[in-house]
């Protein structure tokens, strides 16, 4: 079952059935993350349609990149629907607006049966090809198309959209920024840039104001957008994402207090065995050269693996079948072999077995730690599953880090975190190992200053090597080179950054708290699992 968002205007004061307008997302993305757009559009007397194509989001079929006029009917039926049902939306003016893959999608709507009376592209359907699909772009199709890009797109270079453009008018030099042609016979074209990336640009002001005043322009009339419609550049959606980062920070720091009410709570019997004898940190430079050999490899591994993970996803096979699980299995297993292969070299056999204590003590040592380790977040993880059925279901509100309680596949995605959490647990126990060498995690705290010294050392330690792999891939970026699908994988790293940050504050708070790796690896793998589970696709 394909889902959408409706989203519509609190009162009527354009005194007609509204226009509707049909918002598509990119891969590995949702409706839900275009509501930049949806709030504003439907504050300006728009039926706002916003769908979650395949795999994606609510709906419950599986995404493949053969099935893209599939995700087309999808959508196109989504809209359709709410146009011929709903009294309050006009029946056949709709425009459709879609972001890097759904920019894709909405230039096939020119297969439709009603077509679209203005088309939006931004950060994608550029170019010559599209899975195999040569997209209908030229002078009279689509009908009123804008063409938008961030000026440091990732996969949008800005002479490809200057050639798009080219294409959309036949002119030989276009200029940004400039209407072409006009709304009446559908011939407008224009393309507008703005200095922000790919991820960025579904809540770029710029191009949220122009997507704005092109719809009004193409669907309600060039006169009631200049003379009733609300300013385009007055927005409002900055304060509900800047109350869904609050609500998202909050309940990440609820996950502290319950770990300490359990730990302190439960009989010893039931309680991860501590690890009192654990080595010294290193020292402030021997410290900072291991995490620079050990973040750098890691990262440079997560890179190339990630690129393995995408082929052998798009060859069908697959170890989880969710986007980035195959990937990040291998990308695990791999990680946790080479971080105590290079760790013993650096710092001897001796240390890292004190430092892999629980690992190495045996078989039925590390099952018995394992499963009190899974008793100790038990309430963690009864608290993220609650909390998500009360944010997604009956709030609709999709933030981050919560399971998808709200998918038609909601089973399936569960089903799939279970064997994804195991196979996450040796690169977040590698995690461990690593930030126990260089700040000690498990030690007793002194202070609440020592905690948040303890948490600053943790991050550059494990984020130092990784960002400089990110400099290192945009720097040649910015610079004019063109690095192609490895660019996507860099833009990938960039949120990825924040949850591995994330994970290590996890570590030296839990770490500290039960003075033990595998709790914080386990549950950090269990965390990992539900936000790869909820936000990816299914393939």
């Amino acid at each position: 079952m394909v889902s959408f968002r409706t989203y519509r205007p609190t009162g009527d004061t354009y005194g007609q059935p509204l226009p509707a307008v049909l918002t598509i997302h990119g891969i590995s993305s949702s409706g839900a993350m275009m509501d930049s757009f949806n709030i504003e559009l439907a504050r300006r007397n728009f039926t706002v349609v916003s769908v979650d194509i395949a795999g994606h989001g609510r709906s419950s079929e599986r995404f493949g990149f053969d099935t893209f006029f599939e995700a087309v009917m999808d959508a196109y039926e989504a809209v359709r629907y709410v146009q011929l049902n709903d009294p309050n939306t006009d029946d056949t003016v709709y425009g459709v607006l879609g972001h890097s893959l759904g920019a894709g999608i909405t230039l096939l709507f020119s297969n439709v049966s009603v077509t679209p009376e203005s088309t939006i592209i931004i950060g994608g359907g550029m170019g010559d090809q599209f899975g195999g699909l040569v997209l209908p772009i030229n002078q009279s199709t689509p009908r009123n198309l804008m063409i938008a890009s961030g000026t440091f797109d990732e996969l949008v270079t800005p002479a490809l959209a200057l050639e798009t453009l080219q294409t959309a008018t036949g002119m030989s030099t276009p200029s940004p920024g400039v209407i072409y042609g006009n709304f009446t016979e559908g011939t407008a074209r224009k393309l507008v840039f703005s200095n922000t990336n790919h991820l960025f640009e579904m809540s770029d002001a710029v191009i949220i104001s122009e997507s704005i005043d092109w719809l009004g322009r193409a669907l309600q009339g060039e006169a009631q957008t200049e003379q009733s419609m609300l300013d385009p550049t007055q927005h409002i959606y900055q304060f509900v994402s800047l109350l869904d980062v609050i609500a998202s920070i909050s309940f990440v720091l609820s996950i502290f207090p319950i770990i300490l009410i359990t730990n302190s709570h439960l009989p010893s019997h039931l309680t991860p065995q501590k690890m009192y004898e654990v080595p010294a940190a290193l020292e402030s430079r021997p410290s900072l050269r291991y995490s620079l050999i050990i973040g750098t490899a890691t990262s440079i591994l997560l890179l190339v693996l990630m690129l393995m993970g995408f082929i052998f996803e798009f060859s069908g096979l697959s170890l989880i079948p969710v986007s980035f699980g195959t990937a990040l299995s291998l990308i695990s297993i791999v990680t946790g072999v080479t971080v105590v292969r290079l760790s013993r070299r650096i710092l001897g056999r001796e240390l890292v077995g004190k430092l892999t204590i629980e690992f190495t003590s045996g078989r039925q040592h590390y099952l018995r730690n394992l499963y009190r380790s899974f008793i100790l977040i038990l309430p963690v993880l009864i608290w993220i599953f609650g909390f998500s059925i009360v944010t997604r279901n009956l709030l609709d509100n999709p933030l981050i880090i919560t399971f998808a309680a709200d998918s038609g596949a909601a089973i399936f995605r569960f089903i799939y975190m279970i064997p994804l959490t195991f196979l996450l647990l040796p690169l977040f126990y590698s995690d461990t190992i690593w930030l126990n060498a260089t700040v000690g995690i498990t030690t007793e705290w002194s202070s609440l200053q020592d905690i948040a010294t303890r948490g600053i050392k943790a991050i550059v330690s494990r984020l130092l090597g990784y960002m400089l792999l990110v400099i290192f891939l945009y720097v040649p970026f910015l610079a004019g080179a063109q690095l192609g699908f490895v660019m996507f994988i860099a833009l990938l790293m960039l949120p990825f950054a924040v949850l591995f940050g994330l994970a290590t504050l996890i570590s030296v708070w839990v770490g500290g708290i039960t003075r033990s790796t595998l709790t914080p690896a386990l549950l950090n793998a269990m965390i990992f699992a539900i936000v790869i589970v909820s936000i990816f696709q299914l393939v």
